[in-house]
């Protein structure tokens, strides 16, 4: 209950900052003939900055119970809280006394100082010690005598030869985790602004395992839905992309190490555009879209196979001109059957992509699916395709995208597929994966995966509508 209370601070602290600088201005206006109407209210004002001051302490120090502050800079916030509160009730009562006639100005001096101070500390404590400075450009920090800023992203001169730690992990967790897990604020007493520190975790223990991502809590905790308490950051907090979670998951696969070069880990095709975009530059070096599909060379498909496809109703598509890999498309065909997928055989090595989106087949219709080598991209959504389905396509080298939603396929089906090390996308909305439970364990059998399972609610758009209207009839 004590947690609870104190969790009010932030909500309060900000009355006494605001009341209490209003106050002073009035006093100071007041010195004007114009404003001296202003003077009435300064009492009113003080009294209730005072008193917000006061409860801001209360709630300011059940929050510190929590254990989560650096102690040394949580007792200066306090001290200086706990002063601002004591000096607004001085100057209330020395208002109609002739010490506050003589130096009246000097307390609202003092006063202002206190509540910036107190403010500055409040700040550091929430937001990190340098969340006011480390926005400075390299000569003023240097003129200052501040250590040098963590590079941002786009900023690093040779991504080959650069740290990777320092380079490309520390800048991410800097920008989207350290105002939660630094020296200021640790919650779950982690902190991550530190080799030393990450290495030795929080008080549930340590969070990166070198080249074990399924068992770092730190992955773990990134890849929980922002709708999970757990999720790190939380959903309010500004996100990491879908690129940085990527970059994190590999310095981490290739055993998270602190003292080597980029050039000295493993990168595979999708991390190094991703790594590229780190270096400092222009667009010779901005990352590129790297295919999905496979680069095999297959003679060209047998044209009366492929019209045999035609006749039955399915859509025959070449990836591009001069291109010998084809997608196949049955939505035409949503009553088709084994002996319509049987028309697929003579065309197996040229099929990369098959839609069979709403088409109603079920497990034995497509066991036709081991025999398509190069399969990449599959819809199976809307099918009767159950987990036992799965296990067609265990032996697949090149399977990409998987969209099954809508259809009876569990998180058992889905651990078939641990096998297939090419599987990035999988859709499971409407779909036997139900819970939280199940999509962590899901992400722990799949780590590689983007497992969507989606439910989304998007707003409804006036532009969204269009009115249609009779046209005017015309008279001859």
């Amino acid at each position: 209950m004590l947690n609870f209370l104190g969790r009010f601070h932030p909500l309060l602290v900000h009355l006494p900052i605001g009341i209490l600088l209003l106050a002073v201005l009035f006093a100071w206006l007041g010195r004007w003939q114009r404003f001296q109407h202003l003077k009435a209210v300064v009492p009113f004002a003080l009294l209730m900055g005072t008193l917000a001051a006061i409860f801001s302490c209360v709630t300011g120090y059940l929050l510190s119970l929590s254990g989560e502050y650096d102690l040394q800079a949580l007792n200066q916030h306090r001290n200086l809280g706990i002063a601002v509160a004591v000096w607004g009730a001085l100057m209330l009562l020395l208002q109609k006394s002739g010490i506050n006639r003589r130096f009246g100005f000097l307390l609202q001096l003092v006063l202002v100082a206190l509540v910036s101070s107190a403010g500055h500390l409040g700040g550091s404590l929430t937001h990190g010690s340098d969340y006011l400075t480390q926005g400075l450009p390299e000569p003023y920090r240097s003129w200052l005598g501040l250590p040098p800023a963590v590079l941002a992203p786009a900023q690093i001169e040779n991504i080959p030869e650069a740290n990777a730690y320092a380079a490309v992990v520390a800048p991410l967790l800097q920008e989207k985790c350290v105002s939660c897990h630094g020296s200021t604020k640790q919650k779950g007493k982690l902190r991550l602004d530190n080799p030393d520190f990450i290495q030795k975790g929080g008080k549930n223990g340590e969070i990166v395992v070198a080249g074990k991502v399924a068992d770092s809590e730190l992955m773990r905790r990134l890849l929980l839905p922002k709708s999970d308490e757990k999720h790190m950051p939380p959903k309010e907090k500004n996100q990491l992309s879908e690129a940085e979670v990527k970059l994190l998951h590999w310095w981490i696969e290739t055993g998270a190490a602190y003292d080597k070069k980029v050039k000295d880990l493993p990168q595979t095709e999708e991390i190094k555009p991703l790594l590229a975009a780190l270096q400092k530059g222009g667009a010779s070096v901005a990352p590129v879209e790297v295919s999905i599909w496979p680069e095999i060379k297959v003679p060209a498909p047998d044209p009366q196979a492929v019209q045999a496809l035609k006749d039955a109703g399915a859509v025959v598509i070449p990836l591009g001109q001069n291109n010998t890999l084809i997608s196949v498309n049955f939505i035409n065909v949503p009553d088709a059957d084994a002996k319509d997928l049987a028309l697929l055989k003579p065309i197996a090595e040229q099929v990369v992509a098959l839609r069979l989106s709403g088409v109603t087949v079920g497990d034995q219709e497509l066991k036709i699916l081991a025999e398509l080598p190069h399969l990449t991209k599959l819809f199976l959504d809307g099918t009767k395709v159950s987990d036992a389905g799965l296990l067609a396509l265990k032996s697949s080298k090149y399977l990409s995208y998987l969209n099954l939603v809508n259809t009876k396929v569990s998180k058992a089906g889905l651990a078939h597929l641990k096998v297939v090390t090419s599987l990035r996308e999988v859709y499971v909305y409407q779909t036997a994966v139900k819970g939280s439970s199940d999509w962590r364990e899901l992400k722990s059998l799949l780590p590689k995966v983007s497992i969507d399972t989606g439910g989304y609610i998007v707003p409804t758009l006036v532009s969204d509508t269009t009115l249609v209207t009779e046209a005017p009839k015309t008279q001859d």
